[in-house]
């Protein structure tokens, strides 16, 4: 005369496994003035190990596991970091290029005496070709 709302699950120990040994003392010497009994223990221990898997696939059919949800390997750290490094080393490039791109090199006396490199924007060069400048530059000296 079994019941239909009660289902049975064994479990076998081997004392050998130094786990399976921790888990058979407990069971065995559990305070049952804390816990009501042995099998509301195992429920309320498994019950809070799902819990703390947080929707992770535990039963067949459930679909494949999630590989975003997971933890971050140091084989993606070292692409992500390889990434980045190209974007900013070609973004640094492209900067660098249209800053001398747009402008003329020369080499300029500091204010420490030593020689330096000046970037002189394009659009003065243009300004030094107006006529009216250039004749009274050439008036002055």
């Amino acid at each position: 005369m079994a019941k239909s709302n009660i289902c049975y699950h064994n479990v076998r120990l081997n004392l050998d496994n130094e786990q399976h040994c921790r888990v058979h003392k407990v069971l065995a010497e559990l305070n049952t003035e804390i816990h009501k009994s042995v099998n509301q223990f195992i429920v309320d221990a498994v019950d809070y190990y799902i819990r703390s898997l947080n929707g992770e696939s535990l039963v067949k059919g459930a679909g494949e596991p999630k590989k975003d949800a997971g933890y971050i390997t140091k084989d993606d750290l070292d692409g992500i970091r390889s990434e980045l490094k190209n974007e900013v080393k070609s973004e640094i490039i492209m900067l660098l290029g249209a800053a001398l791109g747009a402008g003329t090199v020369r080499v300029v006396e500091g204010a420490t005496g030593r020689g330096g490199m000046d970037v002189t924007a394009a659009k003065e060069a243009d300004e030094t070709d107006d006529p009216t400048m250039m004749e009274l530059v050439e008036n002055w000296g």
